[in-house]
């Protein structure tokens, strides 16, 4: 006689070989967002200013220029001020999903592969190209401090500190690093000798620098993001910046009358369009930004070069 087992109710129909988890288990990515540190200067909107650019005006005052000794009864000549600028120029950053109806209706999970799931993930594919712009502005600083092929160090932590510190940066520092020169930074730290202070990130820190934020090492702001670019494939550069070390401005799109939903979350510069495709069956998400950054002080930032 024939065992009704699981194999025979599979053949037939009448089991599945296996069933969807009722819920989304999200593929590994670097969520954390750098924008709130304030290493980052957040220079306005073009919204309404008739331009894609903004130009940041760089003045020497504030202590730039100090007083001589001047004779008795002598006149003071005159000194000019110095001035620079920085340019941020905003460009459309951009991502897009098409959802066919039948993807659409057949989806078990509220908030994950659907209209509303992907909607939801161009915030944080924002903050991604964001830490990816940012990053790439390592290389531009005049002052490097580490060499190829050489593990992060304390000793180099220290060089960007001395090297910001001789240039007058006041403030709190960041340093931003790659998620492999914070390994081999902890492991230096783990043969210190004397005081070091490390002071882990708490909940409220978390909360308002990001998830990338590590804590305080030498009263130095630590973030660590997986966008640090790599260099030749043999080397990390990761950062260290003064506060205001490098400007970005933003623009938000309005929504358009008669055009397809648009959602554009509170306090994001992100629009969220859905368009529709009936003929092929097909909804479009497409998610929009504007952004632009720029270096706005030289001085103000570090480039540190360590191995892979």
């Amino acid at each position: 006689m024939a065992n009704i087992d699981f194999a025979a109710l599979e053949s037939g129909g009448a089991r599945l070989a296996a069933m969807l988890y009722q819920s989304i288990v999200m593929k590994l990515a670097d969520t954390g967002s750098l924008r709130n540190a304030p290493c980052f200067l957040n220079v306005g909107s073009i919204n309404g200013s008739g331009s894609d650019s903004i130009q940041v005006p760089v003045v020497g005052l504030n202590g730039t220029d100090i007083m001589a000794a001047v004779a008795d009864g002598s006149a003071v000549s005159n000194t000019s001020i110095t001035s620079a600028a920085a340019t941020v120029a905003v460009a459309r950053q951009a991502l897009r999903y098409d959802l066919t109806d039948l993807a659409r209706v057949s989806n078990s999970v509220a908030g994950g592969v659907d209209l509303e799931g992907l909607s939801n993930a161009m915030v944080a594919a924002f903050n991604g190209r964001f830490n990816q712009m940012v990053c790439a502005l390592s290389g531009g600083f005049a002052t490097q401090v580490g060499s190829t092929g050489n593990d992060l160090t304390t000793d180099k932590f220290y060089d960007a500190i001395f090297a910001l510190q001789l240039s007058s940066v006041m403030g709190e520092y960041h340093a931003i690093l790659h998620p492999q020169q914070y390994n081999d930074l902890m492991s230096s730290l783990r043969a210190e000798v004397g005081p070091a202070q490390y002071l882990m990130a708490n909940q409220e820190q978390t909360n308002a620098l990001g998830a990338s934020y590590k804590g305080k090492l030498f009263g130095v702001n630590v973030h660590v993001s997986s966008y640090v670019p790599s260099v030749g494939g043999t080397d990390y550069r990761g950062m260290m910046l003064g506060e205001g070390a490098i400007a970005y401005a933003l623009g938000t799109p309005a929504p358009i009358q008669a055009a397809g939903g648009v959602i554009i979350p509170a306090g994001a510069p992100i629009a969220v369009e859905w368009e529709r495709d009936a003929a092929s069956g097909l909804t479009k998400v497409v998610g929009s930004a504007f952004v632009g950054v720029a270096e706005l002080q030289d001085l103000k930032g570090v480039g540190i070069l360590s191995d892979l």
